[in-house]
């Protein structure tokens, strides 16, 4: 499940930038601390909620299958789609999930 590397702030950010988004030091430092928690083996997912901030306003968070533990928060949702999609590349490089239909038992 998780990217068990001390490069992964530096992984984590140089992933996120490939899909076109930028984080803050502080968004990847929630990031990191928050990544160890969210255990499976679901791939990350961007959820939409309705935001507190104001009316009409969404916040999307970036989660893992049915947990309601997400890793990264925002009002914009290219920045979500970014962290899902660098978070799901990283374990994938690093085969800690499976693509469903995928058996390792062979």
């Amino acid at each position: 499940m998780s990217i068990e590397s001390s490069d992964f702030p530096s992984r984590l950010r140089a992933h996120v930038e490939l899909q076109g988004a930028i984080l803050t030091a502080a968004e990847l430092s929630h990031v990191g601390e928050c990544y160890p928690r969210c255990r499976g083996k679901d791939h990350w997912d961007v959820r939409e909620y309705a935001s507190v901030t104001g009316v009409g306003a969404r916040e999307y968070r970036v989660v893992r299958g049915t947990s309601t533990l997400d890793v990264y928060r925002t009002t914009e949702r290219e920045h979500a789609s970014a962290v899902r999609a660098a978070l799901n590349e990283l374990e994938l490089q690093d085969g800690r999930t499976e693509k469903p239909g995928q058996n390792n038992d062979s």
